[in-house]
């Protein structure tokens, strides 16, 4: 994690200030939401395959402070310069050609973003930027396993669980025995809560509970045998004088 006492630092302390008294003000232009706020495909290597993410930092960002040319590009690769200051001492600097993505668009309030990101020592490897959930949480996506400490996400990434996961009784009911049932039942419509405090997974939302498709089966044998198809359309004609056989 970088310390860094910039202007835009001073800036962001000065805000803070500004905000207390009342007025009015931010420190990236209105003009600019827009552009910032994207998803980027940084999910997938150049071969289609899902990239493992595991989240060294989850932290909420008391400002964000983009550069005037600051962006994503659709290659999921910044522009321009990022800081998002996490505290008075910590600022968190992604530079330009870091892998990422962002779906906070609130970048005027203080404290309405969260960062998640793969640090290397004080470098930003890959981030992303999310919307701040209700009582200092985020929600994270679909988990779909749980290995050595770590909640595996459908989307790639892996953050570190609680000992124990609250399930949401108003949406999963009281009949989930165990967690894996709820991967099966709900997994795929789910929400991840993730505590700011600890940095871990404390809880589950559920969606609508997973159906599975029918499963077809093809056969891919041979068929061996005729089908008699009777010489005439028209029924056989019974003689009434007939007797019937004897049984």
């Amino acid at each position: 994690m970088r310390q860094l006492f910039t202007w835009r630092f001073l800036a962001a302390i000065g805000a803070v200030v500004l905000l207390a008294v009342g007025v009015d003000t931010a420190f990236a232009g209105n003009e600019k939401r827009g552009e910032i706020a994207v998803v980027a495909p940084a999910t997938f290597d150049d071969d289609g395959n899902l990239i493992p993410r595991r989240i060294d930092l989850i932290d909420p960002v008391a400002f964000v402070v983009p550069s005037p040319d600051f962006e994503v590009g659709e290659d999921g690769l910044t522009r321009g310069v990022l800081d998002l200051v996490l505290d008075a001492d910590r600022t968190a600097r992604v530079a330009p050609g870091t892998p990422g993505e962002v779906t906070c668009e609130n970048f005027d309030d203080p404290n309405r973003c969260v960062v998640v990101a793969d640090v290397l020592g004080e470098d930003v490897v890959w981030f992303a930027l999310l919307p701040r959930g209700p009582r200092d949480t985020v929600e994270l996506p679909p988990i779909v396993d749980l290995q050595d400490g770590y909640a595996l996400f459908v989307n790639g990434w892996e953050v570190l669980y609680a000992p124990i996961i609250e399930r949401d009784d108003a949406t999963c009911g009281d009949d989930v025995v165990s967690f894996s049932d709820f991967l099966r039942r709900f997994g795929p419509g789910s929400t991840s809560v993730v505590d700011l405090e600890t940095r871990q997974v404390t809880a589950v939302i559920c969606g609508e509970e997973f159906v599975p498709p029918p499963t077809t089966v093809v056969y891919e044998g041979s068929l061996d045998g005729s089908i008699v198809l009777p010489s005439t359309s028209t029924l056989p004609v019974l003689d009434p004088d007939v007797e019937p056989p004897e049984s």
